[in-house]
């Protein structure tokens, strides 16, 4: 009966950890909802043991395919390849060092199907270690900042995802289940080719403007931190290190602070480009110069350590939380 239901297309793009995409696929070809395809998309892993792996798994499922890049052509090359592959009317982006419940795809689908204005839909989560087990240093329950997308008044939607300090999660939007024509968009695509820093941020915000999110409250995800994101050989995509690294070093800071302007600009034409009235947007990019104001402020903090003391963290949190 499932055959009746969206196809949804699981794209997965991977680099030489053979033992996430073990657990990962484990995750992914036991989910309730039946009628979905899995792309993995190898961008020339050198352990050998990635392709063995990905083999088995096709031979065992035909809902599976898979794809080896004859070199690396890094992260940004490799979503766009399965974004392209999908032949789905719904895309979900799946990495090898993540946890979902077996629900994930059925009840998020449930959903966005009630709701033919949806362009993207999630759920709540928690951040994991490496073994799965519950972070400390991250939020209890992201659920109240995620339902602060998903109320009937669309423009303050948009600026309270812009509002919303970056560190609390809201990037994990990315993990998505999307409308697939959504992320074959232009800007979506030079997004992901120039890899831009941030930019699954700014492909959250470019589908909020054009949908409406939708949050199954249940906790069905798991977002690892803490071990290396291995999207190329000797590269990293760690943020938290810029801002370990702008305390001592001035020159870090001016390249920080360089980085994230570039990304809060981006903002502005997206919101050009929007649907919303010539107010509207001048509201939204008012949000938009504020949060500039508030990041300065954060990195200024951060290069003088004063934000370790107590009144400026919470100065800080409820500014964010607005």
């Amino acid at each position: 009966m499932q055959d009746n239901l969206p196809l949804v297309s699981i794209g997965l793009p991977i680099f030489n950890r053979p033992e996430g995409l073990i657990r990962t696929l484990e995750c992914l070809v036991n989910q309730t909802y039946q009628n979905f395809e899995i792309i993995i998309a190898d961008n020339c892993s050198p352990n050998l043991d990635v392709e063995r792996i990905s083999r088995e798994y096709l031979e065992k499922d035909n809902r599976i395919s898979y794809y080896r890049h004859d070199s690396n052509k890094g992260w940004g090359f490799n979503t766009n390849f399965v974004i392209e592959k999908a032949n789905g009317d719904y895309f979900m982006r799946a990495t090898d060092d993540d946890f979902w419940d077996e629900t994930y795809v059925e009840k998020i689908i449930q959903r966005m199907i009630i709701n033919p204005n949806s362009s993207m839909g999630f759920c709540n989560f928690i951040e994991v270690d490496v073994k799965g087990e519950k972070s400390r240093q991250h939020l209890e329950n992201h659920l109240p900042l995620l339902q602060a997308f998903t109320s009937s008044n669309k423009i303050q939607n948009i600026k309270n995802y812009i509002n919303q300090f970056e560190g609390y999660g809201k990037s994990c939007l990315y993990f998505s289940i999307f409308k697939t024509d959504l992320l074959r968009s232009d800007f979506v695509k030079r997004t992901l080719e120039n890899q831009i820093l941030a930019g699954d941020l700014l492909i959250n915000l470019y589908c909020l403007l054009r949908g409406d999110l939708v949050i199954v409250p249940e906790t069905l995800m798991k977002v690892s931190f803490g071990n290396e994101k291995q999207y190329e050989i000797h590269e990293s995509k760690s943020k938290i290190a810029d801002f370990l690294l702008i305390t001592i070093d001035y020159k870090k800071f001016i390249s920080v602070k360089d980085k994230w302007q570039k990304y809060f600009s981006h903002q502005f034409p997206l919101i050009s480009n929007s649907s919303f009235s010539s107010l509207d947007k001048i509201k939204i990019k008012g949000s938009i110069l504020r949060r500039i104001l508030l990041f300065y402020y954060d990195l200024i903090c951060s290069n003088i350590r004063i934000r370790y003391l107590p009144i400026f963290k919470k100065i800080q949190r409820k500014t964010f939380l607005e």
